[in-house]
């Protein structure tokens, strides 16, 4: 079924769609009166799909910090919420809260479950108005080598990962650019086979990995094995039932041979952190994958060995 857009569901203002006109920090806040819901983040490539319920937190509104009891797990970036979209189905509570940026790419999809509160899902419905976004167009990709003095330096001094933003902003960066900027010293390509086969193999390893998908107004995270790998279409969707520390999950990523992955290793005080991470054809983060590791320990050896293998073409 084709994805909806952001056009689709303005042609569909005043029949079941709604806009909603409030901040977004606001909507945030409201989010844990839902109930338990459906929670998906969209790639350009790729989507991750999960059951949970918000937690009653500050901050989820106030810095966009979303660690529910049940796993679920993400990064809000209230700040690129530009259109949020409200729809109601024929069938009673049947709600959806959409999110989308200033360019009209996706950012969420939060849907109601049999479970979820339905009269909170109606209040916010009723708050609901015929006011049309407005987009504008993204500006194409200029594609540039990027040669930044003392920026390998900077890498190499990092004493946790999460020095890595702050680098790249001090450079003026984007990630992609600050992994062509520290090859290969730090960030290498890993061969041409396609994303499902990467990703085929990832979960051939039985290895727990911790994956993050990124929009531009929500990161979220899956914590565990990727089981039940079906072909669907021209798309690799994995389905792994819940547990104690993760919701029910579905990652998808479409196989194309345009995407770019790339080994990428950070320095930290206990031997340093690798990662895998995929980009689209306009250099976009598609998904990153880690090793799981709990905080301030060091990474599986099985993981970097794993990588070197991929790395070698085996």
């Amino acid at each position: 079924m084709p994805a909806i857009t952001a056009s689709d569901l303005r042609q569909r203002l005043g029949h079941d769609c709604l806009s909603l006109a409030l901040p977004a920090a606001e909507v945030a806040a409201r989010l844990y009166h839902l109930g338990p819901l459906r929670v998906m983040t969209q790639a350009s490539h790729a989507f991750l799909d999960q059951v949970g319920r918000f937690p009653r937190s500050d901050d989820v509104a106030q810095v966009g910090l979303v660690l529910g009891e049940d796993g679920l797990d993400l990064r809000l970036n209230l700040r690129a919420w530009h259109w949020l979209c409200l729809t109601r189905g024929q069938a009673a509570g049947d709600f959806e809260l959409r999110v989308f940026d200033r360019h009209a790419a996706p950012l969420l999809r939060l849907a109601s479950l049999p479970g979820s509160n339905l009269q909170a899902w109606a209040e916010l419905y009723a708050q609901g108005s015929l006011e049309h976004p407005h987009f504008t167009p993204r500006e194409a990709l200029v594609k540039t080598d990027v040669q930044v003095a003392g920026l390998v330096d900077d890498w190499a001094a990092m004493g946790d990962v999460h020095d890595h933003f702050a680098l790249l902003k001090r450079h003026g960066l984007t990630r992609y650019q600050g992994n062509q900027g520290v090859a290969p010293q730090f960030a290498r390509r890993i061969g041409s086979a396609g994303t499902a086969a990467l990703l085929g193999q990832l979960a051939d390893s039985g290895l727990e990995l911790m994956v993050f998908i990124y929009s531009p107004g929500s990161t979220q995270i899956y914590t565990g094995k990727l089981d039940g790998a079906t072909r669907q279409g021209d798309s690799l969707v994995f389905d792994m039932p819940g547990d104690g520390d993760a919701a029910p999950t579905r990652f998808g990523i479409r196989d194309t041979v345009e995407a770019e992955a790339w080994r990428v290793y950070k320095p930290n005080a206990v031997g340093g952190v690798n990662s895998l991470e995929i980009f689209d054809a306009e250099q976009r983060l598609i998904v990153q994958l880690f090793g799981r590791r709990p905080a301030g320990q060091p990474e599986q050896p099985a993981w970097r060995e794993l990588l070197d293998r991929l790395e070698a073409g085996q």
